[in-house]
């Protein structure tokens, strides 16, 4: 019986030496389907992608001693952030040793320049910013993974893969065998959008609902500017992802989230980059607005929403951890929502002069242009606040 066992043992070890030569190849957008919802799923799930990947792509390059050194000591210096005491003293000298040998390895090639080139900096990059998330998740535990938090790890995951790939590849290719990164769907042109750009991931990952993000609106001074800001480029990746993907969108959403950035800063040269940002945007904005001067009723409703989450900001900067009263908390909620029905609304009539309608409903913010109720609002849902009242 013992025989028998050591002989399967025996076979089960020659096929997994060469199951990734022979089987599909791994891709990561389809694995990345079935990301986790809590945090404590996520080290396994990423370690199982991590294996998978690495194991695959080990297969794909010459059978040096050089490749099989690099991956081994690749793979052992990804295990260092498994450790459940990932800040410790140990773990830190045990993670210089191993990004030391790891380093020592990546310098075999010849590609690399000793480590100098720019994918091998992209590389030791992706890795930081790799294990930077698999440490975050460790402190989650069963709490359920948040939108950010999902949108931030599935980024860094691509770009940990992508960072690796193109090492691999030049390294590869200058010993004479060339791979296909294409398969894993993390190949493409430096000067190509990126299939898991911003916009890629909020095609798939469905539409930003401002009115259940406000839900988790902060109640201390300190935490406003963060929610705030991220809540904003949150609904501009999501509404940007319904535009055409043309130059002029694209332009737009840049200058536009540039110009909102500047009320992070409260000084007065601060005041003079507003001045310039608020220029380029006002550009982006007449190439899309069909007024040709930027002079419609959307684009003033725009600025007035963009000025007035400007004041809100600016003022709950000044509260800095004192709890914000009621009324503040009123004017936060209701200025984002002013704001992001502005920008809506005019981003939803470029679109559809470009052929392109947009539903701004999902959102929470759809309302109806020419139904008014006298104040110079428009009908909208409800917004509820922590007491049940509603804006």
């Amino acid at each position: 019986m013992g025989k028998i066992s050591l002989a399967v043992c025996l076979t089960l070890l020659v096929t997994l030496s060469t199951v990734y030569e022979t089987q599909g190849t791994f891709s990561l957008p389809l694995y990345l389907k079935n990301f986790p919802k809590v945090g404590k799923d996520y080290e396994a799930f990423a370690n199982k992608g991590i294996s998978d990947f690495l194991g695959e792509l080990e297969g794909m390059c010459p059978k040096t001693a050089e490749f099989k050194d690099f991956f081994e000591k690749l793979k052992d210096y990804m295990a260092s952030f498994n450790s459940a005491s990932p800040g410790s003293k140990d773990n830190l000298f045990e993670m210089s040793v191993k990004s030391e040998k790891l380093f020592k390895a990546m310098s075999a090639f010849n590609s690399s320049n000793g480590g100098t080139s720019e994918d091998s900096w992209k590389l030791v990059d992706g890795l930081l910013s790799m294990g930077k998330g698999l440490v975050e998740m460790k402190k989650s535990g069963s709490k359920e993974i948040t939108f950010e938090q999902r949108r931030d790890l599935i980024s860094s995951m691509v770009k940990w893969a992508r960072a690796i790939g193109l090492f691999v590849k030049a390294a590869s290719e200058d010993k004479g065998q060339s791979i296909d990164l294409a398969s894993f769907g993390i190949d493409y042109d430096n000067h190509v959008e990126s299939p898991f750009s911003k916009r890629a991931m909020y095609e798939k990952q469905g539409t930003f609902s401002l009115p259940h993000y406000l839900k988790n609106a902060p109640k201390m001074g300190k935490d406003i500017e963060p929610f705030a800001y991220n809540g904003m480029s949150d609904f501009l990746g999501s509404l940007e992802s319904k535009c055409p993907a043309t130059p002029e969108f694209q332009d737009f959403f840049v200058k536009l989230e540039d110009y909102m950035a500047c009320f992070k800063l409260v000084s007065p040269e601060s005041k003079d980059d507003m001045s310039v940002k608020s220029e380029k945007l006002f550009r982006a904005m007449i190439l899309l607005d069909g007024t040709k001067g930027g002079t419609s009723v959307d684009s003033w409703r725009m600025l007035d929403g963009m000025l007035s989450m400007g004041k809100v900001l600016v003022e709950m900067k000044k509260s800095g951890s004192k709890e914000i009263t009621f009324e503040q908390r009123r004017d936060l909620i209701s200025s984002m929502v002013k704001w992001a029905r502005a920008i809506g609304l005019f981003v939803k009539t470029a679109s559809g002069n470009k052929g392109k309608p947009i539903d701004l409903a999902p959102f929470g913010i759809d309302y109806e242009n020419n139904v008014g109720n006298g104040k110079g609002n428009y009908r909208t849902g409800p917004v509820l606040i922590d007491d049940g009242s509603e804006l």
